[in-house]
């Protein structure tokens, strides 16, 4: 569903499937093997002839389908991958994927994409939060009734409710960005994790030469069976997407009809029904919030794969291929909404200043 271009749209931003798309995952392996011989190249691990062949290729080298009918037979898509590599390099192909393993390659390349992924939601999070700050600056002192329990309670200030919108969302970039320093980890371990195979110290210097390289972070000693540094990162995310569906909802509650405080943009067409011509729905809030739904959801899930059976655990390790890109697909696709929900909604003063009068009134009555 999220690939069919009537909905893809609708549901993630184009700059996000950009980031988690085939070419980019293939991409991203392929850029983790070449920093792992280079790196080992350096520490003279393996020869710098070799690294330099492997840096060569490129994706336009690769047989996308020969990797695709490894994949279903071997039930990894490294193993194709490196077989690949190895041909391509010729007599260097000894010196490919030197003591690594294919949870290696793609648990770093993972988190290279998550990466580039929280960059870009960090980005459209901040043009959220400049959004609500010019609402907040058009109405200094626009009046609206306070509803509580689904009552009317008292007049409140419009810039109250949005400055309760706008620091929970600035309390999530925060959440994302310590969520970040935690979970954005090189991968380098081997079979078990321990570096075996490397002597005197030269695999930790492998990992922290990979780590500097592609601007991640090292743990000790390492993660392959321990998930919660991804299962943060993700979870961060589903709450940004609780927040994004609040806020969706009560924009949604102030547009409709028996209330009709807020009206979103405009445009020929825009929100139209198939059988009530004359109405005009608030499509850019109820995207917002569904696809906020689905990805808050969606990042419920992470717990059951953090998991892990011993030292690894394929059962786990593989629903995270489908739940982390989703995540931050859905993510995307909120976001989306909300700057065209932000960007073009209309506050109307009078309606509410007559609905706080009348609150008033009947309060003294």
């Amino acid at each position: 569903m999220l690939d069919y271009r009537i909905y893809r749209n609708c549901f993630s931003s184009a700059e996000m499937r950009m980031i988690w798309s085939e070419h980019a995952t293939l991409s991203a392996w392929l850029k983790v093997e070449q920093t792992l011989a280079r790196c080992q190249a350096d520490l003279a691990l393996i020869p710098s002839d070799a690294a330099a062949a492997v840096e060569t290729v490129s994706i336009s080298d690769l047989d996308i389908d020969a990797l695709a009918a490894e994949m279903v037979l071997v039930g990894r898509p490294i193993v194709g991958l490196v077989k690949q590599l190895r041909a391509l390099v010729g007599e260097h192909g000894c010196h490919v994927h030197h003591k690594a393993t294919t949870q290696d390659i793609m648990d770093t390349a993972m988190v290279m994409q998550m990466n580039l992924g929280l960059t870009d939601i960090g980005t459209c999070t901040g043009q959220l939060i400049g959004l609500l700050d010019s609402h907040m600056r058009a109405h200094p002192s626009t009046m609206l009734i306070g509803r509580t329990n689904g009552q009317h309670a008292v007049p409140m200030q419009l810039t109250t409710k949005l400055a309760v919108w706008r620091s929970e969302l600035v309390r999530r970039v925060e959440a994302l960005e310590q969520a970040a320093n935690r979970g954005l980890n090189v991968q380098v371990g081997g079979p078990v994790g321990d570096l075996r195979g490397y002597e005197d110290g030269s695999g930790e210097r492998v990992k922290a030469a990979i780590a500097a390289r592609l601007g991640l972070g090292v743990v000790a000693p390492h993660w392959q069976n321990a998930r919660d540094g991804i299962a943060d990162v993700v979870t961060a995310l589903g709450a940004l997407c609780a927040t994004l569906c609040k806020i969706a909802h009560n924009v949604n509650l102030l547009s409709s009809s028996d209330i009709a405080e807020a009206s979103e943009k405009p445009a020929n067409g825009k929100g139209a029904s198939s059988s009530m011509h004359h109405k005009r729905n608030q499509r850019a809030s109820e995207f917002m919030e569904a696809v906020s739904r689905l990805g808050r959801q969606k990042a419920e899930q992470i717990g059951e794969f953090t998991l892990h059976e011993h030292e690894r655990s394929g059962g786990a390790w593989i629903g995270e291929w489908v739940i982390i890109p989703e995540v931050f697909l859905l993510t995307s696709g909120a976001l989306h909404w909300a700057q065209i929900l932000f960007e073009g909604l209309t506050f109307h003063p009078q309606k509410m200043a007559e609905r706080c009068d009348a609150s008033v009134t009947a309060a003294a009555s």
